[in-house]
């Protein structure tokens, strides 16, 4: 019964010890409370609210403030935070005076949009913002104080420091998710001349809130129109999102080459995978960026986040198993922000809609066809550089090499023999040790190790992922897809 429910994978149940086979049906139910703690601790959400305004703001201000404990609150940013009893908000009246004077203590965190301002925050004495996997998670542990700022008066702050980084050299990577970014961020902070930031997430709150826009209007069929959750900011994509952009970027800028000891002027943004959605506006906003995109095996991708998900290949199974009865609307929905590409009306057809299959595998697709619909658009911008995560696994420090020599990065030759052994040690350790997000590892500075196991994967999901490739319109037909000029 369990081949025909699960065609492609009768090997599975035949290489599976015997109880865990007999457990099988019992683990369909077990796998539903796992993955809803897995998927807590990966997306959860924090529910406490303190009281911060919910009205416009027109004055800026700063706030002594202690982080949620275990909040990964992304989209509400003064929720991540409780103001310090160890004193009042604080009014700032001059504020480009003051952040000429003290700006390089505070770095871009989020976007408040009901306060309709941008959120800093300076961190503690010492911090190194650097040391974890992303950097919106060491921005939140470590802060002491916010800084708001009113959109208003954000061009005037940014007019004041904005020739102290006019000589910043941007790059942006794009990603599929789970490819190796993290461990290509780790590489590139370890280089003598280029500095990198993995997922500010004052990017992806901006991004969320335009593609939501997006796909209302796609859905409605209708034009965009004003409502109390359409930020006034985003209404307009050629003026004010793109100034936004522009804005939060310089100011990012000028914390990071403040703060870093070499004062590196190449500034390596790794992205989340739904900022390729609005590459459009990225292009307006940053025409002289160079942009990177990272991609892997849509199999591999996808069996990345089984395996963080399931734990064990029993339980994948049951999961499976669960999907196929219908019992995944019992599993707890992912968040919104990774639901963006499947919730596209062209997949509205697709198996198991709504599921975590289907919303797994269309990331995948979804950040596979955006890069090669803008290879296509724009070939001289689209990419300067695309890898694969097979030359990162297999040529390590010479694919760094490669990658310079591409976005046109001259190499320190003086330092060149430091610089290989600090990207070596790159390679050497789990990039996201100790993080949900690693499978293997559980605690910092582990090494990265490869799966004890033989692949989880078969001809199952390897029909899935190509029957949601071809529900995407295109010539990608397999998750086997290599872009052209790809680094392998």
């Amino acid at each position: 019964i369990l081949k025909r429910l699960l065609p492609g994978t009768g090997s599975l149940y035949e290489t599976l010890p015997v109880m865990e086979f007999l457990i099988l049906p019992t683990a369909v139910v077990v796998i539903i409370a796992i993955a809803a703690s897995v998927c807590y601790v990966i997306f959860k959400r924090s529910t406490h609210q303190p009281s911060w305004p919910k009205i416009k703001l027109h004055q800026a201000y700063k706030n002594n403030v202690a982080p949620v404990k275990d909040s990964n609150v992304i989209y509400s940013a003064p929720f991540n935070f409780i103001p310090s009893a160890l004193g009042e908000k604080e009014p700032v009246q001059d504020v480009p005076e003051f952040f000429a004077r003290h700006g390089h203590e505070f770095s871009v965190y989020t976007i408040d949009w009901e306060q309709e301002s941008v959120v800093f925050i300076r961190p503690v004495d010492g911090a190194d913002l650097k040391t974890d996997p992303f950097f919106f998670e060491a921005q939140r542990r470590h802060a002491a104080e916010v800084l708001f700022i009113p959109f208003e008066q954000l061009q005037s702050v940014v007019d004041a420091i904005s020739d102290k980084v006019a000589h910043v050299q941007d790059v942006f990577v794009y990603n599929t998710f789970r490819c190796g970014s993290t461990l290509l961020y780790r590489a590139v902070e370890a280089t003598a001349v280029t500095q990198a930031a993995s997922e500010p997430i004052v990017f992806d709150v901006i991004y969320h809130k335009i593609i939501r826009l997006r796909l209302s209007r796609q859905s409605q069929n209708a034009p965009l129109h004003t409502t109390e959750s359409t930020p006034a900011v985003l209404l307009n994509a050629d003026e004010t999102t793109v100034a936004l952009l522009r804005n939060v970027v310089t100011l990012l800028n000028y914390y990071l080459v403040s703060s870093d000891e070499e004062h590196r002027s190449v500034i390596l943004y790794k992205l989340m995978a739904p900022s390729i959605l609005v590459a459009d506006l990225m292009f307006r906003a940053f025409p002289h960026a160079k942009t990177v995109f990272l991609y892997r095996n849509g199999l591999e991708v996808y069996e990345s986040w089984v395996r963080l998900i399931c734990k064990k290949q029993v339980y994948y199974a049951a999961f499976r198993l669960a999907i196929r009865l219908g019992l995944w609307r019992l599993i707890p929905k992912l968040p919104d922000y990774a639901a963006v590409f499947g919730d596209d009306p062209k997949y509205s057809t697709v198996r198991y809609h709504g599921s975590h299959f289907h919303y797994l595998v269309a990331i995948w697709v979804g950040a596979m066809q955006s890069a090669a619909e803008l290879q296509n658009k724009n070939p001289g911008y689209f990419f300067h550089a695309v890898i694969h995560y097979t030359a990162l696994a297999r040529g390590k420090e010479e694919t760094i090499r490669l990658l310079m020599e591409k976005l046109g990065i001259e190499v320190n030759e003086e330092n060149e023999e430091e610089e290989r052994k600090r990207i070596t040690t790159a390679f050497v350790g789990d990039s996201q040790a100790g993080h949900p997000l690693s499978p293997r590892t559980s605690s910092r500075g582990e090494k990265w190790t490869p799966p004890c196991s033989s692949s989880w994967m078969g001809e199952w999901e390897r029909e899935y992922i190509s029957d949601v490739c071809r529900k995407s319109g295109n010539d990608m037909l397999s998750p086997d897809f290599i872009l052209p000029n790809t680094m392998t």
